[in-house]
């Protein structure tokens, strides 16, 4: 097409205004509002870039409509516009990517390619629908009169605000169609004569629409607030941006001054200038904009720093103009698209072409679309096998239909999985050379594997993991398992499978096309594909952000739910290669006998002063789900005319040893306490963020606890007992007996308080109680509560905390009333104690009662840990020894080292408190608790450990003695061994288990 008012060269003045214009859109890539609102007239201020932004949406159409005002353009212009939004996009994505790998996701990466269908930018989508109306815009305006056009314009402007009240809220592309409106403005603005007398009037118009908006906005944006607090509206009945809506006629009178004000500078650019503002608008409205400007940290000032990325954007936008107008234009497969629309004046006509060699190119890549499509339906019926009769749990309480939740929000997930279907399908193709014999094969494993996974979850609660791939020697012991009816009917389905590729190789034989070298270098490429799990765990990696990216996002926290919605294949591909710890320099079996010989003398020493036995103790492990003390909670103010919701519980600070346990999660991660508390390692240990129940026990037949200890084990859970694979790691502990809801031991007095939907803190201590007294002997007893879990629903009635709870922190409605419903549930939890306490010390026998709660609950956002780290990982913990205990050998309490500990201190703490003789192990858990200060995760959210001192100090771990620095070294090596390495500490003599 030939270029509309060419110039050679721009003048100063249009330079200045164009890099003015260019500006103020860019600073739309920042929220202004709070700084606004830190200016003298805040209250007004912090509205000014809202109407700005609005303001944009109105001015940028109209500017382009003057500029192609002046003859009927093609097509070919929108097309322009659309190719370079797209490689925009796609080097905006590219950088944004490298800089900040952890936001890539598919879902954006999809409006890169079609900007407007996702709604990429409004103002795009307008300017695109504006360039396709000009011609039919064109044809109008010259038809009628100048004051017909006026009066037609005017009508249209006042009928859309009319029309909408000023709920258009244009986030969406369809309303860019709006925008014509406005383009039209600037082309009849540009070419009609404007009295000197009308000019000031309009001016005028527009300085007192400003202020009528200066002022209104803020006044309409508060009768909405107060409607919807007071109950008078619903959400859209409506809305604080009456008057600055882009429909609004006052934004437009104010847009119209400015226009007027720099009309004649505007007509005099021509379309290869306006091509500048495309990047400029992607810049400007792109989804990731915000997160990518913010990213860049140049100085110390924050707003310097924006100012200087504004400058680079616009430095990036000028090159980028550049480079399209030098070189896009030239790439053969776009100039000869421009080359097609220049011929082709008529929409329909484009249409109808367009939609010819589109059908065109299906028929002719029929079979690799098909085959593609096939992979897709297959993949997505894996993760349907994996589902409970289409049914996903996605809370403990909401279940929903599998196919619109894996189609709306797992997407790309079932995308990636095709990938490595059609990975498969090009290897086995490159080797079999055959079509449908690749096809059924893949098929056939596909759908094999999804059923194996679900029968493996069906009989133990978790699917097929890497590490036991090696089970297969023992098929003869796995079919009995599987059952007799299932085996036939998969033996009869193979040989219907068999029989079929042999018809259709046969009947319908398909050639694919491509050469040899062609398929070698595709099932080349896939090999390597299939090697990309490898590094699916290593955090910060490019391939672990990519895979995310597709929706992968493995929690490893409950298997079940796991497998259904990362389906079958992908949920095999994340357990590869985890990263779990940095192996030691002189790891060896050799080392972990030294160690065992070595701290077999400490625990001589140690029980030379011990009179007591581990396995004649009765240990009760009491995990209280999510138990805080609330007065701990960081700002929190409780009207003190309520009572102590957990006042019993802060009065064992006088009669057990008492103190804050350092949580390695918050809101969740409850199996990692647990896991701490049995095993007496560390998650600070760990080299990146993992749940050892899921990733690190199932690869172990025997797996080492504290109960090992006990001639009886058991684990008490009213609750569901298949989460964090719990059902068959308790098997690996050895535990003789696992109670929880769906077990075959029933659960007693199952109690629900209020509305909540979980068992009672007292349910819990039934169960405890009836199990401590089922066994005349010692026991150890795991015993795990789940009331307190999250959300906080305002379950209990007459709860006299609503209301009574504020704070810094505490400054909506919404956590005020989840705090006050909390304290009402650790308000039974603490009776509920009391009751248990009191039971227990009735009994003759000695008891011991480690109780902790595992984590903060989710009511404060989680950003503020950054600000409070310890304090808001810091739960409650106590450990008391009843009566009988106390007079046969037990501590009341500990004195050293009990204000701050982990949870992995809790055994050598509470084999001190019972007098009770230790292992080898047993003992390093003694001189780690006794000699280090308290070992915890990284709370700034790093890898690695931290440590924490007895007044909630962090420490260096440089300034560690040598000593000190020995045992943490060793604790390490062990640990190492037991999660990573060969676990040669359990074939060391004594080691873990005391020689009696």
């Amino acid at each position: 097409m030939s270029e509309i008012n060419k110039k050679k060269s721009l003048s100063v003045g249009q330079i200045i205004c164009i890099i003015l214009a260019a500006f103020l859109m860019l600073v739309q890539m920042y929220s202004w509002g709070k700084t606004f609102g830190r200016m003298p007239l805040s209250t007004l201020m912090r509205f000014v870039p809202g109407m700005l932004d609005k303001a944009t949406l109105v001015l940028v159409p109209m500017v382009f409509g003057a500029v192609y005002s002046k003859k009927k353009i093609r097509p070919t212009e929108a097309y322009r516009f659309w190719i370079i939004a797209v490689v925009t996009l796609v080097l905006l994505y590219l950088v944004n990517f490298f800089k900040r790998p952890g936001s890539f996701n598919m879902w954006k990466l999809w409006g890169v390619f079609f900007p407007v269908l996702t709604s990429t930018s409004v103002l795009l989508a307008g300017l695109i629908f504006s360039i396709l109306a000009q011609p039919y815009l064109y044809e109008l305006q010259h038809r009628i009169t100048t004051k017909q056009n006026l009066l037609l314009l005017s009508a249209l402007t006042l009928v859309g605000f009319a029309t909408s009240a000023g709920t258009m809220y244009f986030n969406y592309s369809i309303y860019g169609a709006y925008l014509i409106l406005y383009f039209a403005w600037g082309m009849f603005l540009a070419n009609v004569k404007i009295p000197k007398k009308v000019f000031g009037w309009s001016i005028a118009a527009g300085v007192f629409s400003f202020f009528v908006m200066f002022i209104g906005v803020p006044g309409f944006n508060g009768v909405y607030w107060y409607q919807r607090l007071s109950g008078r509206s619903s959400v859209d009945s409506w809305t604080p941006e009456f008057l600055s809506n882009p429909a609004s006629p006052f934004l437009f009178l104010m847009v119209l001054a400015a226009f007027l004000i720099f009309r004649k500078v505007i007509v005099s650019y021509s379309a290869k200038d306006m091509r500048f503002f495309i990047p400029v608008i992607i810049f400007m409205d792109a989804p990731i904009i915000g997160g990518f400007a913010s990213s860049f940290r140049f100085t110390n000032s924050a707003g310097f720093n924006k100012f200087l990325m504004i400058v680079i954007m616009m430095i990036a936008a000028l090159a980028l103009n550049y480079l399209y107008n030098r070189f896009l234009f030239r790439i053969k497969p776009i100039k000869k698209t421009v080359e097609f629309f220049n011929n082709h004046d008529n929409l329909a006509e484009v249409l109808e072409y367009g939609w010819k060699n589109f059908l065109a190119w299906v028929v002719e890549n029929r079979v690799r679309l098909l085959t593609w499509g096939w992979f897709y339906i297959l993949s997505l019926v894996s993760f349907l096998i994996e589902s409970d009769n289409l049914r996903i749990q996605i809370t403990t309480a909401t279940d929903i239909n599998a196919v619109i939740f894996l189609l709306g929000t797992r997407f790309f997930a079932i995308i990636l999985t095709a990938i490595f279907l059609d990975a498969m399908f090009a290897i086995f193709y490159f080797i079999t050379t055959r079509y449908w014999t690749s096809t059924i094969l893949v098929s056939v494993i596909t759908i094999g594997w999804a059923i194996a996974n679900k029968t493996k979850l069906n009989l133990r609660g978790e699917p097929i993991y890497p590490t036991e791939l090696d089970e297969i020697v023992n098929w003869k012991t796995l079919l009995p398992m599987v059952g007799q009816q299932k085996v036939i009917m998969i033996a009869v389905a193979l040989v219907i499978v068999i029989a079929l590729t042999i018809f259709l190789e046969i009947k319908f034989p398909i050639k694919k096309k491509g050469s040899w070298k062609r398929r070698g270098i595709w099932a080349l490429l896939s090999l390597l594909l299939f090697m990309t799990p490898a590094r699916f765990n290593h955090d910060g990696g490019i391939i672990y952000h990519i895979n995310r990216g597709f929706d992968n996002k493995q929690s490893f926290r409950n298997p079940e739910r796991d497998i259904q919605i990362n389906g079958p294949v992908l949920n095999f591909l994340n357990y590869f290669d985890l990263q779990i710890m940095n192996k030691p320099s002189n790891y060896s079996k050799a080392t972990i006998n030294h160690l065992n010989e070595k701290y077999g003398k400490i625990a001589d020493e140690i029980n030379k002063t011990r009179k007591n036995t581990l396995k004649d103790q009765t240990i009760v492990y009491n995990l209280s789900e999510s138990f805080v003390d609330p007065y701990t909670f960081p700002t929190v103010k409780i009207d003190p005319k309520v009572p102590n919701p957990v006042r019993f519980i802060q009065s064992m600070k006088d009669r057990s040893t008492y103190g804050s346990m350092l949580s390695a999660g918050y809101g969740g991660g409850t199996a990692n306490m647990e896991w701490e508390t049995l095993t007496g390692f560390n998650m600070g240990m760990f080299k990146s963020t993992l749940t050892p129940y899921v990733q690190i026990v199932p690869k172990y037949d025997f797996y080492p606890t504290l109960g090992m200890d006990f001639n009886y084990k058991s684990a008490v859970h009213p609750f569901i007992g298949t989460y964090y694979s719990r059902v068959e790691d308790y098997k690996r502990f050895k535990f003789n007996k696992f109670v929880y809801l769906g077990s075959k031991y029933k659960i007693i007095d199952q109690k629900k308080l209020g509305k909540s939907s979980y068992n009672s803190d007292f349910t819990t201590y039934a169960n405890g109680l009836k199990q401590i007294n089922s066994m005349k002997g010692g026991q150890f007893i795991n015993l795990i509560s789940i009331q307190n879990h999250m959300p906080y629903n305002n379950w209990y009635p007459n709860n006299e905390y609503m209301g009574k709870v504020s704070g810094e922190l505490f400054n909506t409605a919404a956590v005020r009333e989840q705090m006050a419903t909390y304290m009402k549930g650790v308000q039974y939890t603490d009776k509920a104690v009391k009751k248990l306490i009191g039971q227990i010390d009735k009994i003759k026998k000695p008891i011991t009662i480690v109780f902790y709660g595992d984590h903060y609950p989710s009511i404060l956002s989680q950003n503020y840990t950054a600000k409070y780290p310890v304090q808001m990982h810091a739960t409650r913990y106590f450990i008391y020894s009843n009566k009988y205990a106390r007079e046969h050998g037990a501590k009341e309490k500990l004195t050293h080292n009990t204000n701050y500990v982990n949870t992995s201190d809790f055994t050598a703490m509470m084999l001190e408190q019972t007098n009770s003789k230790v292992t080898p192990y047993q003992a390093l858990l003694t001189e780690v608790h006794k000699k280090l200060p308290a070992i915890t995760i990284n709370f700034n959210g790093d890898k690695g450990f931290q440590l924490v001192d007895q007044k909630g100090n962090f420490v260096d771990p440089k300034k560690l003695t040598s000593e000190q620095q020995a045992i943490l070294n060793d604790y390490e090596m062990v640990q190492y061994d037991m999660t990573a390495g060969q676990a040669y500490g359990l074939k060391a003599k004594g080691f873990y288990k005391l020689n009696n």
